[in-house]
């Protein structure tokens, strides 16, 4: 990722909210934002709720049998 310098108004902002200990939506440094988790209708798929910022993730596997000439390896897919 390629590195974007900051203005000195940005930095000067940024500097000074670390120094005030703010943050832009009004939470303090140690404050979490509100967590939900729903599981979905289908196995293995939930969605996850951080404030307003909502993420759904969906796992799944197959177990599939070696090969003959390699029976102590097995293939694992992210």
């Amino acid at each position: 990722m390629k590195d974007t310098p900051l203005s000195n108004c940005e930095r000067d902002f940024l500097l000074k909210a670390i120094e005030e200990k703010k943050r832009l939506d009004g939470r303090q440094t140690y404050d979490y934002r509100k967590i939900k988790i729903t599981f979905g209708t289908d196995y293995g798929c939930c969605f996850v709720d951080l404030g307003q910022t909502r993420v759904v993730a969906h796992v799944s596997c197959e177990l599939v049998a070696p090969k003959e000439n390699r029976p102590n390896e097995g293939i694992m897919i992210f």
